[in-house]
């Protein structure tokens, strides 16, 4: 059985089975600020929940700890979309502008945007060589999802993730 083990000492959760480290969540600790900053879980072990179970650690704690969170992991905000009881532990939730389940929103004329274009319109880009650039590197997640085609095509209610930035596309 996996279990997840708090080591604050190395600022991470991890996860273990038998003697072994199969998955860890790195975040960094600045006064009432929990920066969760990277989610890892060996290809071996995908596919289990634990990326979701280290998370949730981490959230846990924070709720527990009176501590703010902010999602530099892409993964962090496409669980917390998931998961909206969460949605309050987020940097800026108070009183923040978003839309269902605390996301952003992105008004869209049509049923559906390529997300390369939805990372511009969204101002999570510069241009298009740049939303290329990141898309192909593994950079950007549909539905916590890792997307690396540029022209997937994004539909109200999923939640676009990159640089710990979320998006939902709306129809306008």
């Amino acid at each position: 059985m996996t279990q997840i083990v708090h080591l604050p000492e190395q600022d991470r959760w991890v996860a273990r089975a038998e003697d072994r480290e199969t998955g860890y969540l790195s975040y960094e600790l600045d006064g009432g600020l929990l920066d969760l900053q990277h989610t890892v879980v060996e290809p071996e072990a995908r596919g289990q929940g634990l990326g979701g179970r280290l998370v949730e650690a981490a959230l846990g704690y924070a709720r527990a700890e009176d501590l703010r969170v902010r999602p530099t992991c892409p993964f962090v905000p496409a669980y917390v979309a998931d998961h909206p009881e969460h949605a309050d532990l987020l940097e800026g939730a108070a009183g923040g502008a978003g839309g269902a389940e605390g996301v952003p929103t992105v008004e869209i004329r049509d049923q559906s945007i390529r997300l390369g274009q939805l990372l511009k319109l969204a101002g999570l880009v510069q241009d298009g060589a740049m939303a290329r650039m990141v898309i192909e590197n593994g950079e950007v997640t549909v539905d916590g999802e890792t997307v690396m085609r540029r022209g997937t095509q994004v539909r109200p209610g999923q939640v676009v993730t990159y640089a710990g930035e979320s998006v939902s596309p709306v129809n306008g």
